[in-house]
């Protein structure tokens, strides 16, 4: 199972995979995650508060997440992976609603031989 992060504050961050919320705590260099949610965003606030995540990182954390794992999941579903889940519900990048970067344009549509 491939895990992704998707929001991160000070030393604590969210990632997920296909069945679990992770809350993960920077240790050094790389991440370690110290709890594991399938259920609800108010487990996931319980252990925010139990493994000692400081309120203000919790808070930043939790911003725009659904009521339960299934339904964020559900979303994630719907949207492209490269899509950022900061967009707040914005159309997934790279969709015909957003503009490229003009090198992403030539990239996608070169201009023909001459």
């Amino acid at each position: 199972m491939s895990e992704r992060q998707f929001a991160i504050s000070g030393r604590w961050a969210l990632a997920a995979d296909s069945l679990q919320w992770m809350l993960q705590r920077r240790a050094g260099q790389r991440w370690q995650s110290v709890s594991f949610v399938s259920s609800t965003r108010d487990v996931l606030v319980r252990c925010m508060r139990e493994k000692g995540c400081p309120p203000a990182d919790a808070e930043r954390l939790l911003a725009g997440l659904p009521s339960t794992f299934e339904e964020w999941a559900r979303k994630r579903v719907q949207t492209p992976a490269t899509a950022d889940l900061a967009d707040r519900g914005g159309p997934p990048l790279g969709s015909a609603d957003t503009a490229l970067p003009n090198a992403e344009r030539r990239d996608r549509n070169p201009e023909p031989a001459r």
